[in-house]
């Protein structure tokens, strides 16, 4: 029987620390978006109250347009209509559809496949989808499913996707967060001191602000957001990836959201999380977050230009190692 759930749309496991002084101008907006909440902070050109109602109505806009885009958990939504079809015709979609779909094809190559988009249905499956979900799945219902994942089965060809097998169905959600706040990012370019963060996925720009990050301690029991590391992010991106906000456990036997698409099952690896810091965008961040759970290697970081990273393994006593890139922030 299932004996505990946490059962989170996303993993929340970066907190904006409050600062040392008070700041009188600093605007906050937040809000919810893609099972998750935002929150945007930035000081204010004028003291006139239409400069913060027109940012946040373009900071909805942006992100509605996205979630009518790449949000699998609604029907109409341009993602669901792409998975829910039996065609292997040519789908049209948007711009902003298109620039994460070829995107991801750089981490489903940088990886060898580990990364990948087409692992919807074993996501559903697992019970980590918007499907119903009674119980883990047998071994050959695993083996039918992986028959056909592979981002090998689909294409993309300017603004258009199709299925080389009508079976196939994506997954943004690896790296549609990322891209959101890019987005808002890019829009709101007139403020030289920004925050930007939709479900723990970061992106800061700073000219006077010291913008301060606490990255969580990856514990199923920290229930207080107790934090395990605290850095100040500066004109970066930050995104984590983790086992301990998105899983269930039934009959004592631990499940969680990150998924192997090569064995079918959810990553079993003494890693409790890992942090990216990327100094070119949040999408990068959010994409090898995932990238790199998922492959448990991180060798290849100290070859990527701009990007850092940070992971917390936990040992057979249950006390933490904490392992550091050459150049990832530690004050």
């Amino acid at each position: 029987m299932m004996t505990l759930a946490n059962r989170l749309a996303s993993l929340i496991i970066l907190l904006l620390l409050s600062c040392s002084s008070p700041e009188k101008n600093l605007v906050t907006i937040n809000g919810n978006t893609m099972g998750t909440t935002y929150t945007v902070k930035f000081f204010p050109k004028t003291n006139n109250p239409v400069e913060i109602e027109e940012n946040y109505i373009l900071i909805e806009k942006i992100l509605k347009d996205i979630n009518q885009q790449m949000s699998t958990y609604i029907p109409s939504s341009e993602i669901s209509t792409f998975n829910q079809s039996e065609s292997t015709d040519w789908f049209f979609i948007s711009e902003d559809f298109y620039k994460v779909l070829e995107r991801s094809f750089k981490y489903y190559d940088l990886s060898n496949g580990q990364y990948d988009i087409t692992i919807m249905p074993l996501v559903n499956l697992w019970g980590f989808g918007p499907d119903i979900f009674e119980s883990p799945p047998s071994e050959t219902t695993i083996d039918s499913v992986k028959a056909f994942i592979g981002q090998d089965l689909i294409e993309v060809d300017k603004e258009k996707i199709r299925k080389k097998d009508s079976r196939v169905q994506i997954d943004l959600s690896s790296i549609a967060k990322g891209y959101a706040v890019d987005k808002i990012f890019n829009s709101l370019i007139e403020y030289e001191d920004l925050f930007i963060e939709i479900g723990g996925e970061i992106r800061t720009r700073s000219k006077s602000k010291d913008w301060k990050i606490g990255i969580n301690t990856p514990s199923i029991t920290n229930f207080k957001n107790d934090i395990e590391l605290v850095i100040s992010l500066n004109n970066l991106s930050i995104a984590t990836s983790g086992n301990y906000r998105n899983f269930y456990i039934i009959d004592d036997k631990f499940y969680h959201h990150e998924i192997n698409p090569k064995t079918g099952y959810p990553i079993s690896s003494n890693l409790g999380s890992v942090s990216i810091i990327s100094d070119k965008s949040c999408l990068d961040a959010d994409a090898l977050s995932t990238m790199f759970y998922t492959i448990d290697n991180f060798d290849i970081v100290e070859n990527l230009k701009g990007i850092e990273s940070f992971s917390i393994l936990l040992n057979e006593d249950k006390s933490f190692t904490k392992v550091f890139s050459t150049g990832f922030p530690k004050n």
